[in-house]
């Protein structure tokens, strides 16, 4: 009787002790999701941009249309509609943030329920900070990919100190409540409750997550010098919307590199997405979902950049004089072939696998078994 209620404070004490890790863990979130998106809104974190980008000045160029009516955006040269579609865009970033917050406040209920529950016993901690997590990656990745976007359309503008300080800061806490979050373990309950742990540490889908985010921003630097999708749009744009040519002025053929590269910069947008995820740490390690995302849209990536590399020498999309390589893009397409080879190559080994000791071993007993049992 000793020995079993021994067993039962232990658990009890193991219990409390995930739940308090699961609540550090969700707070760290909720104020992690409400400081970069605070950031975001309050603080401009590009320079030299046309847009203030901050909550309090964006809405100029929105501003300007309605006084003087919508039907005045037919006279606005192309600047003008650059500085309208940032603005909105900025818009659509912040409502998006805001609902992420609002999104993982729901949450707090559930990350400091103590108690069991019927259907999701005492790990209803745990699944509201998993939520959490997810809402602090979206807001994390949203503002990397949306200021990505306006740094495309300005193309003069750089990155401030306000800048590095939420990527730093974003990434940091990504990396902090991963690794302890990846550590909440999961409790099952049947005639007595039990603790399910991890089959693998952490160390490897750490690594893993670090060459992740260093490929992505490889990509990034490689493919914003390479980038014409921002020059062809303001081309297209200038024909069909200012010169008022329509799309005969088009030429369709000379279109298919920028169409080449906004598939390619979609890839890479889902590469930030999983890179800025908890993704990595989850509890069921290389059989969680969504692990094989990244090898996917990383090899999809290589193929369409190295695509965009060879497109000139099939005079396509080659402005004047005979097609050079460029050495930017073969550098990006290496880097994202290399990444999918790493995250193929870099997984946690299985356990419960037999190496050639084991085998041998195992075909010893199974020979023993044989000779001495007399039915065989």
């Amino acid at each position: 009787m000793k020995r079993m209620n021994s067993k039962t404070v232990q658990i009890r004490k193991r219990i409390k002790a995930i739940q308090g890790r699961a609540k550090f863990v969700g707070v760290l979130y909720l104020l992690g999701t409400i400081g970069l998106a605070a950031l975001a809104a309050c603080m401009p974190l590009l320079t030299n941009t046309t847009v203030t980008l901050s909550v309090m000045k964006f809405f100029e160029p929105i501003k300007e249309l309605f006084k003087g009516g919508v039907k005045q955006i037919k006279t606005y040269s192309l600047s003008q509609l650059a500085d309208l579609g940032v603005a909105v865009t900025y818009a659509i970033m912040l409502f998006s943030m805001l609902i992420d917050i609002l999104r993982s406040i729901s949450k707090l209920g559930w990350l400091f329920k103590r108690r069991a529950s019927y259907s999701n016993g005492f790990n209803r901690n745990m699944y509201a900070m998993d939520d959490m997590g997810k809402r602090f990656s979206g807001v994390l990745a949203t503002l990397v990919i949306f200021n990505l976007i306006f740094f495309m359309v300005d193309g003069e503008s750089k990155i401030s100190l306000y800048g590095y300080a939420a990527l730093g800061g974003g990434l940091f806490l990504h990396f902090l409540c991963g690794l302890i979050g990846g550590s909440v373990t999961l409790f099952t309950m049947g005639e007595r409750v039990e603790e399910e742990e991890r089959e693998h540490g952490l160390l490897v889908y750490f690594i893993r997550n670090l060459i992740q985010l260093v490929a992505v921003a490889a990509l990034l630097y490689f493919l914003c010098q390479a980038s014409v999708l921002a020059v062809k749009a303001r081309e297209v744009i200038g024909k069909v919307w200012m010169n008022k040519a329509g799309l005969k002025g088009i030429e369709y053929k000379d279109l298919l590199p920028a169409g080449v590269e906004m598939v390619a910069w979609l890839c890479v947008f889902v590469l930030i997405k999983h890179a800025t995820a908890s993704t990595e740490f989850n509890r069921d390690c290389m059989n969680g979902a969504g692990m094989r995302n990244f090898a996917v849209f990383s090899f999809f990536t290589f193929l369409l950049v190295g695509a965009l590399v060879a497109l000139p020498y099939l005079n396509i999309g080659v402005v004047e004089g005979a097609a050079k390589l460029n050495v930017k893009l073969v550098i990006a397409a290496s880097v994202a072939f290399v990444a999918f080879l790493l995250d193929c190559i870099i997984k946690s080994r299985r356990r419960g696998t037999y190496d050639d000791m084991d085998m041998e071993m195992y075909f010893r007993e199974s020979e023993a078994g044989r000779y001495n049992n007399p039915i065989i």
